[in-house]
């Protein structure tokens, strides 16, 4: 219930009777004055209020009393006094009043924060008026550890945390420098982060930012070392060369603490001469080969060891062909033949190429399992058919620094209309058979393939953009045609 003053005063209920009330306007508390002998005591004008402001900042309480007449009006804080009258008692430089009881702050710290009480000394019981001051504090951040340093064993399970202060309480962002944290984010919210099984690509320097809205936000580092034994990337795990030229056998290591790194040949460790030469670029482990003979073909192998362990990573050195790329689609245009065609790098040219093909016999598991009497225990494979094509002039048809680049082709006829082939191919030069092709399956059609058909699909509903491409499939298939004639003549 709102009740004015005037009405409290002026209440038949209260003459010549001395007590206060406390009633509320507008929803503020206000502490009635005393009235004795007609006459009205002191009282607040001001009303209790909670203040808020920055460290380092001037704040002004304010403790306005009416009818203060003989009374005493004093400031209190953790049952503290500061001033009473006009006089501050407590020294601090920092306190003063303004404007009769109104205290101000200058300066605030962090200790100034808490209750404070305006309290009027007068007959019978004092009246106080209680606020409370809040301090805003800009964030601060401290890593754990301290020192911003964590070194972890690799496989590890480990957590990176930052403690934030200030007032309000800070909110903490993670990042990481140049990079996505563990978890595929780009930032995360919270003050640690857990990385489970920890490996060589988690290091780095992980940041945690706190903001809580008040000064400027502040950031720590973390700076996380895994601990690993020596894992080794070959950049090439064989190397085409030729006699004469220079070589490059490498690899990359990666190891902390950092790994001492030798080279082998086999079983005989290296030494530089002046046929061998041996740089390091960063990770990155060099063997250069100048004026390689016949003598430096073989396996080559870097050696990396730290107290963790030992890793060991192989190159082969080899004038031979490298392994052939086969570059037809594997299903055919024809039922009864397929053109087979391939590219190999070389610094040598190719005396020789072997094929291997047989019809794939890997059963269709779904209709297999229709016929009753049907085993794989009973289905034998094919043998391999082998084939050494023509080798024709076997001129290069690129060139790369010093590699070169071989094409062949071989067409086979008689072949079942619907059927899927295996195929291997190997090629040769003076320097021996390059390693094998993996399978390549390859399928006829069990009909021969029809360019027209496609403006026939074109008039159900396909797109234009393939009625057009019509021309340039038949100019291809034409060419097709003309090439499986020529290896059959």
């Amino acid at each position: 219930m709102k009740t004015s003053i005037s009405q409290i005063v002026n209440s038949e209920e209260f003459p010549h009777k001395v007590h206060y009330h406390k009633v509320t306007i507008n929803l503020d508390l206000i502490i009635m004055p005393d009235v004795q002998d007609g006459k009205m005591g002191p009282f607040f004008s001001s009303s209790p209020d909670t203040y808020r402001e920055k460290v380092g900042e001037t704040i002004v309480l304010f403790c306005q009393v009416e009818n203060l007449d003989d009374s005493m009006v004093i400031w209190k804080q953790s049952n503290r006094i500061i001033s009473a009258g006009n006089v501050v008692i407590r020294k601090d430089e920092r306190l003063s009043l303004l404007e009769g009881f109104n205290l101000q702050i200058r300066n605030l710290r962090e200790s100034d924060a808490g209750e404070y009480v305006c309290e009027i000394e007068t007959y019978g019981s004092p009246l106080d008026q209680k606020s409370t001051l809040e301090i805003l504090v800009p964030p601060r951040v401290e890593p754990q550890p301290s020192d911003g340093k964590f070194v972890v064993r690799k496989g590890s399970t480990i957590k990176l945390e930052c403690r934030a202060m200030g007032n309000p309480m800070p909110t903490i962002i993670w990042e990481r420098e140049n990079n996505l944290l563990p978890s595929g984010d780009k930032a995360l919210e919270g003050y640690s982060i857990v990385i489970q099984d920890v490996s060589r690509h988690h290091s780095g320097i992980y940041s945690c930012t706190a903001d809580n809205k008040v000064g400027e936000p502040a950031r720590a580092e973390i700076d996380l070392k895994v601990l690993y034994p020596p894992e080794i990337e070959v950049d090439q795990s064989w190397i085409r060369t030729e006699e004469g030229i220079e070589a490059e056998v490498s690899c990359s290591v990666h190891a902390e603490p950092k790994a001492e790194v030798k080279w082998y040949k086999d079983t005989m460790l290296l030494d530089p001469t002046n046929n061998r030469h041996m740089e390091t670029f960063g990770n990155k482990h060099v063997l250069i080969l100048r004026n390689v003979r016949e003598t430096d073909f073989g396996n080559y192998s870097c050696m990396a060891d730290n107290s963790l362990g030992r890793q060991r990573g192989s190159i082969e050195v080899s004038g031979r062909p490298h392994i052939a790329k086969i570059v037809t689609p594997n299903l055919g245009y024809f039922k009864n033949q397929y053109n087979l065609t391939w590219t190999v790098d070389s610094f040598l040219p190719i005396e020789e190429y072997r094929i291997l093909y047989r019809i794939n016999r890997e059963p269709d598991y779904e209709n297999e399992s229709r016929k009753p009497h049907s085993s794989m225990a009973r289905r034998h494979p094919i043998e391999w058919t082998n084939i050494i094509p023509p080798i024709g002039d076997a001129k290069p048809s690129f060139k790369y620094y010093n590699t070169f680049t071989y094409k062949g082709s071989f067409v086979f006829y008689s072949l079942n209309p619907g059927t899927e082939y295996e195929v291997i191919i190997q090629s040769k030069n003076k320097e021996g058979w390059s390693n094998a092709t993996d399978i390549f399956r390859f399928s006829t059609r069990k009909e021969d393939y029809n360019p027209m058909e496609l403006a026939s699909q074109d008039q159900q509903g396909y797109s234009s953009h393939t009625s057009r491409n019509v021309p340039i499939l038949l100019l291809l298939i034409s060419l097709q045609l003309i090439i499986a004639q020529h290896h059959f003549l």
